[in-house]
């Protein structure tokens, strides 16, 4: 029998006020989960998305970006 069938077991045979206690002790006792945003270049992934819509070849770019050189 593995430990989750046998904790299983045990709280099967635990009244309902005893349920409820066991229930909020470990509740309280989870590790908190928090989202934590993406660092560096992994939190730029979809950023241009919200500007411009369809997806851009790496020639399209590249020649925006030497036209602003020229300029």
């Amino acid at each position: 029998m593995s430990a989750v069938e046998f904790a299983v077991e045990k709280v099967k045979l635990l009244d309902e006020a005893r349920a409820r206690q066991l229930l909020a002790w470990l509740q309280a006792h989870e590790p908190a989960t928090t989202a934590v945003p993406p660092a560096g270049a992994r939190a730029m992934l979809g950023f241009a998305r919200r500007f411009r819509a369809q997806p851009r070849t790496t020639s399209d770019w590249m020649t925006e970006l030497r036209a602003g050189e020229h300029d």
